[in-house]
């Protein structure tokens, strides 16, 4: 008899556990990765609400932010983009093993690569007679099964205006409550102008969004990537004689050009997004790296705040980097910056032709790459991340234990 009420018991204390929907959200909250999420949801549809919820989502992700599985290494060499895989726990090994991340199928033309949560950009370009930007390829990694996603001809001449040629072009992704939407970039030169436009993707046609005007003769895109943060695209560009930053409102269509710290002199750093899409900058000086925050005032002023100094030197030592940059703190000393996380996560460094990447909330650091002869030079390196958030499945497919 006290055998068959032990079961009875041990059932009902686990119902009295899963149940209850605080104590459900808690254990949800403590499973390492997105990939055990994604599993616990397919339980039924009241795991599934729980674990899809955007307030879960948020507090989940404070936790336990999207690995970085990779990443990819851009050089001036014959060969394409090559992925570098980053050692992983067992669960993401798998998703990794799993997935086809090699590039060499698309031959020897030279191409643009960009990396947007779990998806690769890949664009290939005519020089000659002029610079013609055949379709995108938007190809998934992780899931190889699927189809490659072509996206429309960009334009080459503007609609909006009169007709002029564009002088440069990009593609961006933003995720907004709506899902993925791709944005185009179109920059042209017009006597002593500068007109930026901004195209959407709807519906298979590019369709002018918005629409910039200024007055500087001449402004020429820096960065390979530009950010989208929220309602703002950021990118640098060289204008009288000094770096600026690029800020777009995509709202009201407004174009401004704010200056970037006193210190930091020449293009040695890179920008990365916040977790609450406001902007840093990174560069390094001497022997600290210097993480920059940028934030506007209720007049729109900009400012930048000093917000963390980190001790390369320091972080070398603790992990046996051997190197002879940081064996003083002056400015002769020079790291390159090459690719930054968002919130400042992580960030690689070229340092004596090695690649390292530096874990700036643990004040880690490792080697993950080094040059070859045949590399020449590192051109760019682009990381690739788990996906975010997880792919849930369709809640018409679930069972609800409740029907």
């Amino acid at each position: 008899m006290e055998g068959k009420r032990a079961p009875a018991a041990a059932a009902a204390a686990i119902s009295a556990v899963l149940d209850d929907d605080d104590l459900l959200g808690e254990i949800l909250l403590r499973l390492a990765f997105p990939t055990s999420l994604v599993r616990a949801a397919l339980v039924c549809k009241r795991w599934l609400l729980h674990a899809a919820a955007p307030a879960f989502l948020r507090r989940f992700r404070d936790l336990h932010p999207p690995s970085l599985l990779g990443f990819y290494v851009v050089t001036t060499g014959p060969h394409p983009p090559r992925f570098v895989p980053l050692p992983q726990p067992p669960e993401l090994a798998d998703v990794v093993r799993r997935g086809s991340f090699d590039l060499d199928s698309l031959g020897p033309d030279r191409f643009d690569l960009d990396c947007w949560n779990g998806l690769l950009l890949l664009s290939t370009f005519q020089m000659y007679p002029n610079r013609t930007m055949n379709p995108t390829r938007v190809r998934c990694p992780l899931y190889p099964a699927r189809d490659t996603a072509i996206l429309p001809t960009v334009p080459n001449t503007s609609i909006h205006h009169d007709g002029s040629t564009y002088y440069d072009r990009e593609i961006l992704v933003s995720h907004g409550g709506q899902g993925l939407s791709y944005l185009l970039l179109a920059i042209m030169h017009k006597e002593q102008q500068t007109v930026v436009d901004v195209y959407a993707l709807q519906e298979g046609i590019w369709t002018i969004y918005s629409s910039s005007v200024t007055e500087i003769p001449r402004i020429v895109l820096l960065l390979p990537s530009t950010l989208i943060g929220g309602t703002k695209i950021y990118n640098v560009a060289f204008v009288n004689n000094s770096y600026k930053l690029i800020l777009l409102h995509l709202v009201s269509g407004s174009l401004s050009l704010v200056n970037f710290p006193e210190e930091v002199k020449r293009l040695s750093f890179e920008l990365s997004l916040t977790d609450d899409s406001h902007l840093h900058l990174i560069h390094v000086k001497g022997c600290l790296l210097r993480i920059w925050l940028h934030r506007m005032d209720i007049s729109g002023v900009s400012n930048w705040f000093l917000e963390r100094t980190v001790c390369l030197r320091e972080i070398c030592a603790n992990y046996m980097i051997p190197t002879c940059m940081f064996k003083d703190a002056s400015d002769s000393a020079f790291a390159r910056v090459h690719a930054v996380g968002v919130d400042s996560e992580f960030v690689f460094l070229e340092m004596e032709h090695v690649l390292c990447l530096f874990d700036i909330k643990s004040k880690a650091a490792k080697k993950v790459y080094k040059m070859t002869p045949e590399d020449k030079t590192l051109t760019s390196v682009i990381p690739f991340m788990m996906v975010w958030p997880p792919k849930f499945p369709a809640m018409k497919e679930m069972h609800d234990p409740t029907e």
